[in-house]
């Protein structure tokens, strides 16, 4: 399961302070002024999005209006050379900027891309990126998609090597009539370098997502690997180095096979970022990892990370952001203790979790109007069928419907389980689980930790099998 390479125009948002008035000497060389004007506008304001730390796909925004004939002023700090993004409606154009960079911007909103213009400070670099963004990321030829992943293996890497031959050339005339700072030349370089090993690397799982075999690769395919540098320098705040990241330590976990993917995956793709990686690319990447884990990992292991990071992380930003990350997404997940509850049975009782303390409990949220739990109710007879064997307590929480209603339907319909009532969305039950969307599953261990904050469906092909398989992975581990 690799991640696909994305032109970078994501939209994440990080605040921009805005200077009104004079300005020391000081104060703009830790500053980037973009002035401009937009033609035919589609709406009345400009956005610019700095991405000040990258890899971290949050933050805030700053938006500036136009004036009545399009013109805009932005003046916003720049510590060190980043990425930004002037955005005008749906279209934009990503600016590589410094401190003291003085860029004027001009577009037509009828065809934005092709008819930007600039002028300036911090021109040459950003005209760079605009000609080579359309010479080889708008012209089909020089795209792995749609065509060039049908190739077989030794086409494909002609392919790759051809481009990546063009690109450096591109690139070593720009540099040979062009003066720019060292930052950039690194930036450009990691550009060519992490889209040709990204592209190299995600060759199969591409091939696969549009249908085609698999291709039959030579034994010595990934050595190109080895020869990869991990810690190139002015790559961080690349895309291309980021996709690529991504897609390496991914790929480097799965062919480690942990014993337990889904509790091991976060923690062994961690390890790795943090033996292979260096300085800020390996803050970055861990910081990365852990964000992603606040959200789907097994909570004491993300715990334990978070900790290891609060001492081996050196770059301020990346500490603060995983800080603000772990207030935000702390959450009940998988390893932590499933809340406890009482709810209403069908049957005109109180129900407690802790009255199932020692049996594993497969708990269900569902609600009348839904369609996916409609189907997934009328498979439940046979879900529960197949997991007769495995001991399971099924309990089934209703949410909104009208209570005399439920009962007569629970009734009718003889469906298997413990069938318990939640009045609408604000129950605390919701809450403590984290619902938001319906239907929800959970499969909550003896001990009442959780081992899955997303079980398969009942009405899922393959539900029975898998939840089946989890209880006796569950069981065989509790033997250990």
């Amino acid at each position: 399961m690799l991640f696909s390479s994305n032109r970078l125009f994501s939209s994440i948002a990080l605040c921009l302070g805005l200077f009104l008035g004079g300005l020391t000497s000081a104060q703009a060389q830790s500053n980037v002024t973009l002035t401009g004007k937009i033609n035919n506008p589609v709406s009345d304001s400009v956005l610019l999005e700095l991405y000040t730390v990258p890899a971290s796909y949050s933050g805030e925004s700053h938006t500036v209006a136009l004036s009545k004939n399009g013109e805009f002023t932005i003046t916003a700090p720049v510590k060190e050379p980043l990425l930004g993004e002037l955005v005008h409606g749906s279209e934009s154009v990503i600016l590589f900027l410094q401190p003291g960079d003085n860029l004027d911007v001009r577009a037509n909103a009828n065809d934005f891309l092709n008819t930007v213009k600039m002028k300036g400070e911090g021109f040459e670099e950003n005209s760079y990126l605009l000609e080579f963004e359309l010479k080889f990321e708008e012209e089909e030829d020089y795209q792995v998609l749609p065509d060039n992943i049908h190739k077989r293996e030794k086409e494909f890497l002609l392919f790759l090597e051809e481009r990546r031959q063009d690109q450096r050339k591109f690139l070593e005339k720009f540099l040979k009539e062009h003066q720019t700072s060292e930052a950039f030349k690194n930036y450009a370089k990691a550009q060519i370098e992490f889209s040709y090993a990204n592209d190299r690397l995600t060759y199969v799982d591409i091939r696969k997502r549009v249908g085609d075999l698999p291709p039959k690769l030579s034994p010595d395919y990934y050595d190109f690997l080895n020869q990869v540098d991990l810690n190139m320098p002015g790559a961080v705040r690349n895309q291309a180095y980021l996709d690529f990241l991504n897609n390496y330590f991914q790929f480097k976990a799965l062919q480690a096979k942990p014993a337990n993917l889904e509790r091991d995956y976060y923690p062994t793709l961690y390890a790795m970022a943090k033996q292979e990686l260096k300085g800020t690319a390996r803050d970055m990447m861990m910081a990365r990892i852990l964000s992603q884990a606040f959200r789907f990992g097994y909570v004491p292991d993300t715990d334990a990370m978070y900790l290891d990071f609060q001492k081996e992380a050196k770059d301020a930003n990346f500490i603060s952001y995983i800080q603000d990350q772990y207030k935000q997404f702390r959450r009940v997940g998988l390893g932590s203790t499933a809340p406890a509850f009482t709810l209403l049975s069908a049957e005109g009782d109180s129900v407690s979790l802790s009255s199932f303390k020692n049996k594993m409990v497969y708990l269900g949220f569902w609600r009348t109007h839904c369609g996916i739990c409609t189907v997934d109710q009328q498979a439940y007879k046979y879900f529960a069928e197949q997991l007769a064997e495995k001991d399971v307590v099924l309990l089934q929480v209703s949410v909104g419907e009208d209570l005399n209603t439920w009962k007569k339907n629970v009734a009718q319909k003889k469906y298997p389980g413990i069938h318990l009532y939640a009045p609408d969305l604000s129950a605390k039950i919701l809450k403590d689980y984290d619902v938001k969307s319906f239907p929800a599953y959970f499969l909550i261990a003896p001990d009442g930790t959780l081992i899955s904050t997303n079980a398969r469906r009942p009405g899922h092909a393959e539900g029975a099998r898998e939840i089946a398989a989890a209880i006796d992975q569950y069981h065989k581990s509790a033997k250990k």
